[in-house]
């Protein structure tokens, strides 16, 4: 791999995980780059910035960044910010780490999985059916690990990558052979400003395919949007007989999506599907209906990952017997009223942490759904604890994203976990 492109300076908007992956793969490269903070910088940055031998700027952003011929933004910071918009009325390419990535590598197919839930465990299935027959395929993208950082890895190799919004409105010409959209439902509102500019940024995982490509989406979907490519009912799919034993759901919707996409890839996955025992581990997501113990005939339940309430329903929808729901976090624009069915149905009682309890109080009062507070992860879980009954479920699913009190939903689930091992693992 190397800098084919036509840019002699590249502005680096964000330092977060993808910043860092992104100006240490230009600067490996000898590509001159500008990193631009709007917060303070640690030290740990700061040492890693002068090794990598690039300028910088903390403590917001400047039109320094317009001395670039190139900005790529880290995900989640809005493309509508005064100085990207300023950049773009210069003629200055704005583009996510996705689209950087895209132009640079030189994989044999890329698969994109994206969609509102589900989209991490799509991406692992996909991975793992192409494994087990020897394609040696790399995952990467919002999964965890940045494209960026694979690019010396996927050359002449399958690409599998989760796709964010915030990672495909930053894209211009991103192709990928197979396109997976899972469903949607309103999320990130905060971020986009409304439920169109949502869509049409998920809508781009499709934009640039043509009819050598593949588009694997669900009815409602299709019927919604103009795809070029060849069209699969993701519903319509069907599975090896080998995986009779999946029932209706989300996991078998994952499971659906995986299969049409790696099949696309691999076509002679026909002739040698894995067995269910070697799939059914990729479906175990880690903070994804993870269960983390018992006590006392009570299970406890991890679905940080839950980040949306479409989320958190597809959570209580597979539960077969009773729920103390902890919910709660910092919550999103609007789509809540989803919830009300499955509390009802399924949930004895809430108890709400983090930034929305306020909110959450006055919608479960109003919806008649016994609730109480708690204010951080051990206190919540013995809050869930006593109003829960032997044969219960304690499940963490919040429904809201995890930035008013952790780093990220995995920091979120990780604290409930080890508040549960602390105070009831071992009694």
């Amino acid at each position: 791999m190397g800098w084919a492109l036509p840019y002699r300076r590249v502005a680096v908007l964000g330092l977060g995980r993808t910043g860092r992956a992104v100006t240490a793969a230009l600067s490996s490269l000898g590509v001159p780059v500008f990193v631009s903070e709007r917060g303070t910088l640690s030290r740990r940055q700061l040492r890693l910035l002068r090794n990598w031998g690039v300028e910088w700027e903390e403590g917001g952003h400047t039109e320094g960044l317009l001395r670039s011929d190139l900005i790529v933004v880290s995900p989640g910071v809005p493309l509508s910010i005064p100085v990207l918009l300023q950049a773009v009325a210069k003629g200055i390419p704005v583009w996510s780490e996705l689209e950087l990535s895209w132009r640079l590598a030189a994989p044999t197919k890329v698969v994109a999985v994206t969609g509102t839930n589900g989209k991490s465990t799509t991406t692992a299935l996909v991975g793992k059916l192409l494994a087990a027959v020897g394609a040696r395929p790399v995952i990467a993208g919002n999964i965890g690990r940045p494209a960026v950082r694979t690019l010396a890895k996927v050359t002449g190799r399958p690409w599998v990558l989760e796709t964010s919004s915030y990672q495909l409105e930053g894209c211009s010409t991103f192709r990928p052979d197979v396109a997976v959209w899972l469903n949607f439902a309103p999320d990130h509102l905060e971020h986009h400003g409304s439920e169109a500019a949502y869509f049409a940024a998920k809508a781009r995982v499709l934009r640039r395919q043509g009819t050598a490509d593949l588009a694997v989406l669900p009815a409602e979907l299709i019927a919604s949007v103009g795809a070029h490519a060849r069209v699969v009912d993701l519903g319509s799919v069907q599975l090896p007989t080998a995986w009779a034993s999946v029932e209706p759901g989300h996991q078998r919707t994952n499971l659906q999506a995986a299969w049409v996409a790696a099949l696309e890839v691999c076509p002679r996955l026909a002739q040698q599907p894995p067995g269910m025992a070697q799939v059914g581990r990729a479906l175990q997501q880690p903070h994804r209906l993870e269960t983390v113990g018992e006590h006392a005939g009570v299970q406890f339940v991890d679905d940080s990952k839950a980040t949306n309430p479409h989320a958190t329903t597809a959570a209580l929808a597979g539960m077969g017997r009773p729920v103390v729901l902890i919910l709660g976090g910092r919550r999103k624009a609007r789509g809540y009223e989803v919830l009300r069915a499955s509390l009802k149905e399924k949930v004895r009682a809430c108890v709400l942490v983090g930034e929305a309890r306020p909110f959450f109080s006055e919608l479960l009062s109003s919806w008649g759904v016994p609730h109480t507070a708690a204010d951080g992860p051990v206190d919540a879980l013995h809050a869930a604890f006593a109003l829960a009954r032997r044969g219960d479920v304690v499940l963490l699913s919040p429904a809201c994203a995890s930035f008013d009190m952790f780093r990220s939903y995995a920091h979120r689930g990780r604290a409930f976990s080890q508040a549960f091992r602390r105070h009831f693992g071992g009694q």
